[in-house]
């Protein structure tokens, strides 16, 4: 079988072995290679392809991220590349958030000490739509169940794939964290059963 030559700017690339490498303006010319892939043992489906360049093989940004379930974000204009979790801690509202059966609210009595808080009221089920925009590795909940025990269950909204279910007992509060590497849109679904949950504002992303 024949393979295809190209020519490639080594932004979107990591070494095969972890190394991150940026080139803002160089192009070089690489040999796709048709690999197939196992991970974990097991055969394994991804468009991406391994890339050779003079004696080194290469993966895509996307590839990696979704073997590994590690997020990758590159930064062009700083000339960086983020891998993991980052240090500094971006609260989910910094982040667009759409709500369903839910609201923001100042209502001093679910509030708090906080200015403000995301309140799932009195429905039988409600949807928060987090958007981290596949720039985060973790995303962290503080929920509190006010009157009523409830369940919290996150998905992967693009994929409709759960994530984490969660009961949570009537005036507890619980921290959920887990990991969205890769997840552009993140759906958190309150099972209130006519109580009210709160999503307090110290839940952020890393």
């Amino acid at each position: 079988m024949k393979k295809r030559k190209i020519v490639l700017a080594m932004t979107a690339l990591l070494i095969l072995g972890g190394t991150a490498v940026y080139a803002a303006a160089p192009e070089i010319k690489g040999t796709i290679q048709n690999f197939k892939y196992v991970l974990n043992g097991k055969a394994w489906s991804n468009s991406g392809k391994p890339i050779l360049v003079n004696g080194q093989y290469y993966l895509p940004v996307s590839t990696i991220k979704e073997a590994t379930k590690t997020n990758i974000t590159i930064d062009k204009a700083k000339g960086t590349v983020h891998i993991g979790e980052k240090l500094k801690e971006t609260p989910i509202l910094n982040e667009q958030v759409k709500y369903y059966s839910a609201a923001l609210t100042r209502d001093d009595a679910y509030t708090g000490d906080f200015k403000e808080v995301i309140l799932a009221k009195e429905a039988y089920s409600s949807s928060i739509y987090l958007q981290p925009g596949a720039n985060y590795q973790t995303l962290v909940l503080d929920v509190s169940a006010i009157d009523k025990d409830s369940t919290i269950i996150i998905k992967n909204r693009e994929k409709n794939e759960e994530l984490k279910s969660l009961f949570v007992s009537k005036e507890t509060q619980e921290q959920i964290e887990l990991n969205i590497s890769g997840m552009k849109e993140v759906e958190v679904v309150v099972e209130a059963k006519g109580g009210n949950v709160v999503i307090y504002p110290t839940s952020h992303y890393k």
